[in-house]
């Protein structure tokens, strides 16, 4: 089965990354890093509500209806004003509302630190990342025929790899168990037990050979 990160990633083109980095006055790098940490933020935010049936099934209805042709055309997005009548964003912008509440301020703050950027510009490109991540779950769920129980699944199935890539922090304003502290920590625990155990093993080889001088 697709990772959904992968298809993400897949549309974040030199081209894209470099317009967003001139709009917002941010590095390519910034960016990219954003996104990339945006992206599985509102992931963890549907897998959230996985559990709540009324309101992933609102969800999934948004979702179903939305229209994936944005993908051709992801540019248009970025920068402020309504592209149409029906701007993505602002579908976007009531799903994110649905998903995160109040919690948007701190997320945007997360993923500006994480990734370097201002946290207007992390907050600007959440009219990037949302309707993308929104546009592909749309296009998956028409290509597949998928219900709300199997598009659940779909993202359960990806739950450790999108909990990896969380910003540090976002997991637990999320209320994720098991979320650790997010991609910026990754290591660091076996890293610093590396030490005590290679301290341990010398400690023993050197009453190892003290009892063998002994004897």
């Amino acid at each position: 089965m697709s990772n959904i990160l992968d298809s993400v990633r897949d549309y974040l083109s030199p081209e894209l990354l470099g317009e967003a980095a001139n709009i917002y006055g941010e590095n390519e790098a910034g960016i990219a890093k954003a996104i990339g940490s945006l992206a599985p933020t509102i992931l963890a935010g549907l897998l959230e509500k996985s559990g709540d049936s009324h309101a992933i099934d609102n969800i999934f209805s948004t979702l179903r209806n939305f229209n994936p042709a944005i993908l051709d055309n992801l540019g248009s997005l970025l920068g402020g004003g309504n592209l149409s009548h029906n701007d993505p964003k602002d579908d976007s912008g009531r799903l994110l509302s649905v998903i995160f509440g109040a919690k948007v301020p701190a997320i945007t703050n997360a993923v500006a630190s994480f990734s370097g950027i201002k946290q207007s510009s992390a907050s600007s490109l959440l009219g990037l990342a949302g309707p993308l991540v929104m546009a592909l779950l749309s296009k998956k769920i028409s290509a597949e025929g998928l219900n709300a129980s199997k598009l659940v699944g779909y993202l359960l199935s990806q739950r450790n790899t999108i909990i990896s890539l969380l910003p540090a922090g976002v997991g637990s304003l999320l209320g994720m168990a098991n979320a650790g502290h997010g991609n910026t920590n990754q290591g660091k625990a076996s890293v610093g037990m590396g030490w005590i155990w290679s301290l341990l093993l010398l400690l023993g080889l050197g009453v190892a050979i003290i009892y063998f001088l002994n004897t």
